[in-house]
């Protein structure tokens, strides 16, 4: 009888095993870099997506970030998005880009602070902008919740901070929407 149960934990547990590793490789699969984000898609169609995904990837955070700027993506790859953003600035030569990856709170914070225009503190200034001490500024003016800069962005929060990003851009001020410190 103890060998009978014993059995069909094992089973259990392989099956288990072996469903969570068909989950994880047909999520992969999905946003591999040849995977193309969805042709014509709007933006509220583009954001509605995006706040649904535990995490964002690069992929569609340059889309995000063409969008923010330009109003349209006309990229038609991955790589053109990011030539496109280099081109701009709001990509730094030296990173290691990869369409699937999960983007990073200090990439999206370096990308947006730049896109952004943001005035900088006295290290910004004196040292230029890095993916630490612009995630540091945003998160010192509000525009971006607390949290690593090594850390993966998630849907929602990425969305609030294009819309952040937008309301920045239309107005030339930086929106203060999860200010906390008092007396400022």
């Amino acid at each position: 009888m103890k060998t009978q149960y014993s059995k069909r934990i094992v089973l259990g547990l392989l099956v288990a095993c072996l469903l969570t590793a068909a989950g994880c490789s047909a999520s992969k699969l999905q946003n591999a870099p040849e995977a193309p984000l969805p042709a014509n898609e709007s933006s509220a169609e583009y954001l509605d997506r995006l706040a649904a995904q535990t995490s964002v990837s690069e992929n569609d955070a340059m889309r995000g970030v063409l969008l923010l700027l330009d109003g349209k993506d006309t990229a038609g790859s991955y790589d053109e998005r990011v030539a496109a953003l280099k081109e701009r600035g709001l990509v730094a030569a030296s990173w290691d880009c990869r369409a699937q990856r999960p983007l990073t709170r200090g990439k999206m914070a370096y990308m947006i602070y730049l896109a952004c225009d943001v005035p900088g503190g006295v290290v910004l200034t004196l040292t230029g902008p890095s993916q630490r001490y612009c995630l540091r500024e945003l998160q010192y003016r509000g525009f971006v919740g607390q949290g690593a800069a090594y850390s993966a962005v998630p849907g929602m929060e990425f969305v609030a901070v294009l819309t952040r990003a937008d309301s920045c851009l239309q107005t030339g001020k930086v929106p203060e929407v999860l200010a906390t410190n008092e007396g400022r």
